[in-house]
């Protein structure tokens, strides 16, 4: 189960860091003639997918610790779990829909065997 933790860390760290490069550097986004207000928006999400991806890196050194992994867990599946509902709300994404609803789903699973896999 910890190689499991791993691989959804892993996964969630290139999944959010390519939305990130193509969120920021778009064609509405950092390198955009002229920047529209829905560029700045992709960026702010593009910054924000940085952010949510750097997770693999603050829990790394304890992701054996139901401390650690709990909190990172929740915050991890909150997210993909949000936003896969913020893509089904707008209906024309769904190969996004599907990725992050896979990501929420495998991080509840994650979060509920946690116990069986982490030292207390």
């Amino acid at each position: 189960m910890k190689n499991l933790f791993t691989t959804y860390l892993v996964l969630n760290l290139i999944l959010e860091s390519f939305a990130a490069i193509t969120l920021i550097g778009a064609a509405l986004g950092l390198f955009a003639i002229a920047q529209l207000e829905s560029g700045m928006w992709s960026m702010n999400y593009g910054f924000a997918a940085i952010a949510i991806a750097s997770a693999i890196f603050w829990v790394w050194p304890h992701r054996s610790k139901r401390e650690a992994v709990g909190p990172v867990l929740g915050i991890l599946l909150a997210f993909h779990a949000l936003v896969s509902v913020s893509f089904a709300i707008q209906g024309n994404q769904v190969p996004p829909t599907v990725v992050h609803g896979i990501m929420a789903l495998l991080g509840i699973f994650l979060y509920t065997r946690r116990s069986a896999w982490c030292a207390d």
